[in-house]
């Protein structure tokens, strides 16, 4: 059985003053106690290690103890709220995410369009065109717009959305980094 160790305040708000010394926290502990992420975190027990004590996402949910507002939180698994959760749209709204906080819990536009999102959602998002495109808003998507759809949550006709989402450069974070050649790195 995988164990994390705990520090001596940790074990006495988890387990109270008569059941010490325990050092360390394991998955049947958390099981028998009933421990929620939440309690378990605002111990300052790390996502990390929680992870260590139970890498299956599958067991955490089944288990109970997570509510949704801890999902965010669960970016090492990720937990993808929409396929792990089945939360529907105005739930995923009410957590108020940004688009990097949606890409580390593997949320993409095509999530979205089989949950139903439309462009009058979209614009309660508050999410900007290249934030959309960074969840895999592409021009195929956009060609469903008409003008007045476009205009309502990007502001921009919709040939000019068009032309932008078929000429934007993908983020550098999912752009391949180029190999320097002739730059040798020099053991520092």
């Amino acid at each position: 059985m995988v164990a994390v160790e705990i520090t001596p305040w940790q074990s006495v708000r988890l387990f109270g003053w008569f059941n010490q010394p325990t050092m360390t926290l394991c998955w049947k502990d958390v099981k028998q106690h009933s421990f929620t992420w939440r309690q378990m975190r605002t111990l300052d027990i790390q996502p990390e290690q929680l992870k260590i004590i139970q890498p299956s996402v599958a067991e955490w949910i089944q288990r109970g103890g997570i509510m949704l507002t801890d999902i965010p939180d669960m970016a090492v698994f990720p937990v993808n709220p929409l396929t792990d959760f089945g939360v529907d749209l105005s739930e995923l709204w009410s957590l108020k995410c940004d688009c990097a906080t949606m890409r580390r819990m593997g949320i993409t536009y095509d999530h979205l369009v089989e949950k139903g999102i439309t462009p009058q959602i979209m614009k309660a998002f508050n999410i900007t065109l290249s934030s959309w495109v960074d969840l895999g808003f592409s021009n195929q998507h956009a060609a469903y717009f008409s003008d007045s759809e476009s205009m309502h949550v990007f502001a921009l006709p919709r040939t000019e959305l068009l032309n932008i989402v078929t000429t934007f450069a993908p983020p550098r974070s999912l752009r391949p980094i180029p190999e320097a050649s002739g730059i040798r790195k020099t053991p520092e």
